[in-house]
């Protein structure tokens, strides 16, 4: 029987904040940490290839990018990488990983076969010459190494054909470092930090987005006014059926008109699809990364509502606190302001503003997901008496679904 595997990605991006590839980091349970020294890495990796990677599919953790992965050198020397299309994996080889003839030629063979490889936290030393001619990428950890000087160095000490990729960037201001020091590709939570704009004016386009989300958003809804609204603009009239009709709703029949759409969808539908519409519509200029987010962030928070009858949370609150979440960074302005134009309920706004309701440690939990930190995942359960094996199924299936709506917004 196969263990319950638990998955985190973190996003790789370009210089344009397009995300090119995830970092997929895996425990094959909350409580047995991989990167704990008492646990064998080898049989760590070689269980995340067969039950990970095999049983839940690379595709539906990644949709269509890359995947960087976590390998041992024994675990490259053994074949293990060749159970994944080399055309869809970057091999990460660990900083602790020594050089050996062995394991090299055996790099050389995958090298030709059209497998790529990174390395991992680098820190230049002789013997690592010949992993630095194998690499495709290097991985320059920001958090290490802090000196402006020393990072602008990587790039003049590493050959030009090799891509730097910076990681841990946290801050707009590490990004535009890297950027200009000749990085090509960055991994951290930069591009998900708010940039407050005061006194932001918004086109028009945006404010009738804007208008709309404080429309679905109030405690009355009318969901014959939304519907005239979206009557009126034939492309709101597309991406509705687009969406209605898409794998990740899940309506048994094909829709074809709007009245039968707003009947199926229901009030909180609407609410959530118009939710999703105008965020995805108002991020045009961000990374969609963002948006990628939200969705997953909802969706987590919708299912582990929905199925955790002690939580006693209605399942799609979790959804607009999970959708909304990010919000501050979507529009450029501050949270609480959001959440008084939105007027949001209480409930939803503590969740958003401070976390200090059980909406909020939902929303707490879904963060701590993305950034893998499985020990305080692991105390969340303890504190709310879930059941560990659940959050795996959830937040997988939260990663399929974000893939599926994504292409249908």
């Amino acid at each position: 029987m196969m263990n319950n595997i638990y998955v985190a990605r973190q996003a790789i991006l370009n210089k344009n904040k397009d995300t090119i590839a995830y970092e997929l980091l895996f425990r094959d349970g909350l409580k047995n940490n991989y990167m704990n020294e008492n646990v064998d890495g080898y049989i760590a990796t070689k269980d995340v290839l067969l039950n990970s990677m095999v049983f839940l599919g690379l595709h539906k953790l990644a949709g269509n990018k890359k995947v960087f992965i976590n390998f041992t050198g024994q675990n490259i020397i053994d074949g293990n990488v060749q159970l994944l299309p080399a055309e869809m994996v970057f091999i990460e080889i660990l900083e602790n990983t020594e050089p050996t003839n062995n394991l090299l030629n055996k790099c050389q063979l995958l090298k030709e076969k059209g497998y790529k490889f990174v390395l991992d936290d680098f820190m230049f030393a002789e013997k690592y010459q010949k992993f630095i001619d194998l690499a495709d990428i290097i991985k320059i950890d920001f958090m290490a190494i802090t000196d402006p000087l020393e990072r602008q160095c990587m790039r003049k000490i590493i050959p030009a054909h090799v891509k730097l990729l910076a990681e841990k960037v946290e801050t707009e201001n590490d990004y535009e470092q890297a950027l200009t020091f000749g990085y090509e590709l960055f991994q951290g939570y930069f591009f998900c930090r708010p940039i407050i704009v005061t006194g932001r004016v918004y086109p028009i386009n945006d404010i009738s987005q804007i208008s709309l989300l404080k429309e679905v958003n109030q405690s009355d809804v009318d969901v014959e006014h939304i519907e005239n609204i979206i009557k009126r603009d034939v492309s709101l009239v597309h991406k509705l059926l687009k969406y209605i009709n898409s794998p990740g709703v899940g309506i048994p029949n094909t829709v074809h008109n709007i009245k039968q759409a707003v009947t199926l969808l229901g009030v909180k539908g609407m609410q959530n699809w118009t939710n999703l519409l105008c965020l995805r519509e108002l991020m045009t200029e961000k990374p969609n990364e963002i948006f990628v987010l939200s969705l997953i962030r909802a969706k987590f928070c919708e299912l582990v509502a929905a199925n955790i009858p002690e939580l006693s949370l209605e399942k799609d609150t979790a959804f607009l606190v999970g959708i909304l979440s990010l919000s501050d960074i979507v529009l450029e302005e501050p949270m609480e302001k959001i959440a008084e134009d939105l007027g949001l309920t209480n409930e939803v706004r503590k969740a958003l503003l401070s976390n200090n309701n059980q909406l909020g440690a939902l929303l707490s939990l879904a963060l701590k997901y993305e950034q893998a930190s499985w020990s305080d995942i692991a105390d969340w359960c303890i504190i709310y008496n879930i059941p560990e094996n659940l959050l795996a199924l959830f937040y997988n299936e939260a990663i399929e679904w974000s893939n599926n709506i994504n292409h249908s917004i």
